[in-house]
């Protein structure tokens, strides 16, 4: 049965394990002690009881979760709990929450701290590019005491975040029973690989009789095998919309058609074996000195493969009249065309049909952390000091190998579909063009391949002192001050083997399809795509190694002569970096409090030096050194209305720093699509300046309805445009570059209702609407070898016009259902030449039960997107010809499933 028994304190450091940062601790506590209702209790009914109790006591605008017991948070993922939080949005591109987006700001733009701190953190892929940003699934949900997340700044907290601050905390022993030991083990369904694995976690506490050490103890592991079936159409779409380019109707029709580059049927596989450890000790050594060791260390390995079956239905209307492919055009848009190799074709004569398979194996990314704090009590106050060290490695292999059709070859083709553009992306019948897909001979050859390793390392130490002191200054009851320094390293390095004179077919190339494979097929599905089911030959990826190995090391003469030859360890200059970040921060903040009302004010001081050194675009060495400081108010005040009602207003001005990709003098390029990513030295910081006003009612001790109004002031905001550039000699003519915006604002509210009935049943709702101005910007840009100024505006990045989430459940003492829906409209992501591109609405469905067999044991069953939602792209038609008659229509791009996921498992607790 559960415990529901509640027990009122007026010992303010019961709470502090589940609801402080490390600069705001027990001295702050102790001033609250007489308004604090300290809970001890389990469960679903219990956990929402104890957010709300923390929530109402708060001097700032935040919400909290908490476990409904040791080991026994709401969801298998710490990101996917958040999402349940008013203004909260994640990304779930590959499944499983990683991102966390507050009130409309990306993860780059906030700030996750794990007990205060930052967290060292990698990628395990190799297009996400290096980021601030903490990647939620690197840790175990068993693993966390509580979450916070501040969506008003305070001087003793962080700087960094435009949207809200997300604490991760993590247990103390000597605020846990002595001898506890909780877990689970989980086995989890993955419907789209049909695949099923198992998770466990354990946490285990002692301390002395004394209650004056202790030493809690968790570890976890999980297996999860991943599989995504995508209809991949973001390679860029081109049409007679953009000045530069020039098309001519297919054959068989008078008007020109926008259409994709490319069309993909994409699959991507993935197997995950994520391990947790988490040790702290504590020790009271004195009534008034206590010293807290905490140690972190996390891995997951993502050994992973993507292929893609490409067709470039492009080049079928850009070969000339002569040769343009037939096809229906209608409304602006290319709707269909058959497409074959013609061995008659002369001029230009591109390849339109090719096969990419990425090997990832042994790619992983790794996170420790290892932090000591101090706390003594002195005479004076309170004297906080804290020290520590992290590290976030990944180490990503990746081997590329690209087969190609020759494109006079008339046994290859592409049947391309689009006849509802604005309604489901485009689509490629692969195997009915090609009935050999599944038994290729000469059809293919292998005319692409490289293997890469990037390692990727962001470390930091950090030192933090703080000093708390109770006074009596009128309404002021204390003053709090302190600083920081920390220094911060992120680097990048990539090597590459390749093949210099690698032909893209025949002779010149490693061999026909044939040679590479050994039988075995890949089926596609398609269910959740505008594809229908494919199936095609899956390449032995031993066998495209051996030969790539098999060719001559290079010299000069090799190369020069035109023969084949293999270049071993290739440093990437373009792709490589390395940022070295000081950043000194000092504040002094005051507490107040006086009859009805209480809060805090004051100022952080923070000052960044950074130096980035890298690669221009003709591969020189650079080295960019920028600094800037910024002096930053805040102030939070929470009015009581009457005993159950109390309004909020808060102030404060922040700012959020360029991720490390987007500030280094690098490049990550794919020179087959003539696209990539590039970073931008001259980046600024985006400034914001917040208002916020909120009224709650708390109209019993676990019911709440509140509504909050928000407006950010914005300076420099960060977006990604689309630019062209020569890069080493090579002309691409889609690279994604940050750019600082000029300013922009916008305007929010956030309401919320939860109640808890007296039957058992509860329920929850929240809603938030953001209402943001397009900002302005002017972009430098290189056009017929002259650089100009670009005027434009934008829709602010990453902002959901609306976001809701909805949940309901049930709880007895033996066993409890509840069932979640969240929900965020569509936004926009980056600039192209074509136009604005958006992600599609999205909505996922959640549910549980669990039943109690014993006092120790529940046993449990979950599923994770319960509906199989996917999730879509689009792009607005809005290219550089003025008045062009199909401006503002909207087509669908890139369509991905990533499928349900089923737990059935057990917690148990000794």
């Amino acid at each position: 049965m559960k415990n529901t028994r509640l027990k009122y304190s007026t010992v303010a450091l019961a709470i502090a394990a589940s609801m402080s940062t490390s600069t705001a601790f027990a001295a702050d506590d102790k001033e609250k002690a007489q308004d604090i209702e300290t809970i001890e209790i389990t469960g679903i009914r219990a956990s929402n009881k104890k957010n709300l109790n923390q929530k109402r006591f708060a001097n700032a605008i935040v919400d909290t979760v908490t476990p409904e017991d040791i080991g026994k948070f709401p969801d298998k993922n710490v990101a996917d709990t958040l999402s349940r939080i008013p203004g909260v949005t994640i990304s779930r591109d590959f499944g499983e929450g990683e991102g966390v987006t507050i009130r409309g700001f990306t993860p780059n733009q906030n700030v996750t701290l794990l007990n205060g701190q930052a967290v060292g953190t990698a990628q395990w892929f190799v297009l996400n590019n290096t980021g601030r940003n903490f990647n939620f699934e690197m840790l175990a949900s068993e693993m966390v005491g509580g979450l916070e997340v501040y969506k008003t700044p305070q001087a003793d907290i962080e700087e960094g975040a435009l949207g809200g601050t997300v604490i991760v905390n993590t247990r103390k022993p000597l605020d846990m029973d002595s001898g506890t030991i909780a877990g689970s083990v989980d086995m989890q369904y993955s419907a789209l690989p049909e695949q099923w694995d198992p998770s466990g976690s354990i946490v285990s506490s002692w301390k002395n009789e004394e209650e004056t050490f202790g030493v809690v103890v968790s570890a976890a592991m999980q297996n999860r095998t991943v599989e995504r079936h995508s209809q991949e159409s973001d390679f860029g779409w081109f049409g007679p919309g953009i000045a530069r380019i020039s098309v001519t109707p297919p054959a068989g029709a008078t008007e020109q058609g926008s259409t994709p580059w490319g069309v993909g049927s994409a699959v991507f596989k993935q197997d995950r074996e994520r391990v947790n450890f988490d040790v702290t000790a504590q020790w009271m050594a004195t009534d008034k000195l206590e010293v807290t060791g905490h140690y972190l260390f996390s891995e997951m390995e993502a050994s992973n493969v993507n292929s893609n079956m490409i067709g470039i239905p492009f080049r079928g209307i850009a070969v000339g009249d002569e040769f343009a492919r037939e096809g229906t055009t209608e409304n602006g848009y290319l709707t269909s065309m058959t497409y074959y190799g013609d061995p008659n074709q002369t001029g230009w004569v591109p390849q339109f049909l090719a096969y990419d398979n990425i090997y990832r194996d042994g790619s992983k990314m790794g996170t420790s952390v290892f932090d000591l704090n101090i706390n003594y009590e002195a005479d004076f106050g309170l004297v906080h000091f804290q020290v520590g060290t992290t590290e976030g490695k990944g180490d990503i292999y990746d081997f590329f190998t690209e087969f190609w059709a020759d494109p006079l070859d008339d046994r290859a083709g592409i049947i391309f579909s689009n006849p509802n553009p604005s309604a489901h992306g485009p689509a490629i019948d692969f195997d009915g063009a090609n009935s050999w897909m599944s038994n290729p001979t000469d059809q293919m050859w292998l005319g692409g391949i490289f293997n890469q390793y990037n390692e990727v390392t962001d470390a930091e130490t950090y030192a933090q002192a703080d000093v708390t002191i109770e006074v009596e200054y009128g309404p002021i009851t204390s003053v709090k001050f302190g600083g920081k320094v920390k220094d911060r390293n992120f680097e990048q390095t990539r090597h590459q083997d390749n093949l210099s004179n690698l032909g893209a077919w025949g002779a010149g190339s490693l061999g026909p399809a044939e040679d590479f494979w050994s039988g075995e097929l890949l089926d596609i599905a398609h269910d959740g795509n505008s594809l229908d089911s494919q199936t095609y030959f899956a390449p032995d990826k031993d066998k495209m190694m051996a030969a790539m190995y098999a060719q001559p090391e290079c010299t000069a003469a090799l190369v020069d002569a035109g023969t084949m030859c293999l270049n071993k360890d290739s440093f990437q200059a373009l792709a490589s970096f390395n940022i070295e970040e000081t950043i000194i921060a000092a504040y002094a903040m005051a507490n107040f409090e006086g009859e009805n009302y209480r809060g805090n004010f004051g100022l952080r001081y923070t000052s960044t030096d950074s130096t980035s050194n890298g690669y221009d675009a003709a591969a020189n060495a650079v080295v960019v050194e920028n600094d800037y400081s910024y002096i930053l108010p805040s102030f939070n005040l929470t009015y009581d209305l009457a005993d159950d009602v109390l309004a909020r207003a808060s102030f404060s001005q922040g700012i959020a720093r360029p991720s490390p990709f987007s500030m280094a003098p690098a490049y990550n390029l794919t020179p087959e699509t003539g696209r990539g990513d590039m970073g931008n030295p001259k980046l600024k910081p985006t400034e914001v300046t917040s208002f916020d006003l909120g009224l709650e009612w708390y109209f019993s001790d676990s019911s709440l309805v509140s509504g909050t109004f928000f407006r950010k002031d914005i300076t420099n905001f960060f977006f990604n445009n689309t630019v062209r550039d020569v890069i080493d000699g090579v002309q691409y003519n889609q690279l994604n570059r940050p750019e600082n915006g000029d300013e922009a604002d916008y305007t929010g509210i956030e309401l919320q209702v939860q109640h808890i009935f007296d039957n058992g049943f509860g329920a929850f709702a929240n809603y938030t609407m953001v209402d943001a101005s397009e900002g302005s910007f002017v972009s430098v840009q290189e056009v017929d070898g002259d650089f100009i100024d670009v005027a434009g505006t934008v829709p602010f990045p990453d902002v959901s016009e609306n976001a809701y989430n909805l949940g309901v459940f049930y709880e007895t003492d033996d066993y409890s259902a509840r069932l979640n829906y969240n929900y965020r409209s569509e936004y926009f992501t980056s600039n192209t030449e074509f136009g604005p591109t958006f992600r599609d609405e999205t909505g996922q469905w959640d549910a549980q039960v669990s039943y109690d067999v014993s006092e120790n044991i529940t046993v449990k069953f979950e599923i994770v997107n319960l509906t199989d939602e996917s999730f879509n792209n689009y792009l607005i038609n809005d290219g550089d010809v003025e008045n062009y008659a199909y401006t503002g229509t909207k087509v669908v791009s890139t369509e991905s499933q990533n499928g349900r996921r089923f737990y059935v498992g057990a917690n148990f607790k000794f």
